[in-house]
């Protein structure tokens, strides 16, 4: 597992490269069982060095590929994927970055599309970060925060 690697830039790589193969539906159900899951939950939290931010962007294309499969969205929350993306959505870390930003939105509005998870992200603290992208200028962070504040107010008026 070259996620484990004591090589930072070996972890990197492979965090990159666990990015780049979530995007394909076809590989996600493999990726899972090799437990792909827990490495970029771990990687999604904000970085400690400049370097390690791209890193951090691939571990949240990845969640966000991950959350486009339906039977993947409740899961995706027991395995600790919620934190990371909120703290990414607030962008208040110094390694911030829009595009983390756009990624852990588009991933909390695929998530929001489950029952299960509406309560949970709304009492999370995510409701705060989701309406602060609403007033950012970039229009993707508008688009994907709006439809995770939609998919959440389908809860039936117990959010």
């Amino acid at each position: 597992d070259f996620t484990r690697h004591r090589d930072v830039k070996c972890r990197q790589h492979a965090i990159l490269a666990l990015g780049n193969l979530c995007t394909n539906p076809s590989h996600i159900q493999r990726l899972l069982e090799v437990k792909c899951m827990d490495a970029l939950v771990a990687f999604s939290f904000p970085p400690t060095t400049e370097d390690s931010k791209n890193a951090q962007f691939q571990a949240m294309a990845g969640l966000h590929g991950i959350s486009k499969q339906a039977n993947l969205r409740v899961p995706m929350l027991r395995e600790g994927g919620l934190e990371p993306l909120i703290i990414g959505a607030q962008g208040n870390n110094r390694f911030s970055c829009v595009e983390i930003q756009r990624e852990a939105a588009a991933t909390l509005s695929n998530l929001a599309l489950a029952q299960g998870n509406r309560i949970l992200i709304s009492k999370s603290g995510a409701l705060p970060a989701l309406v602060d992208l609403l007033k950012k200028a970039d229009p993707i962070c508008n688009v994907y925060s709006s439809i995770a504040l939609a998919n959440l107010a389908e809860s039936s008026g117990k959010v």
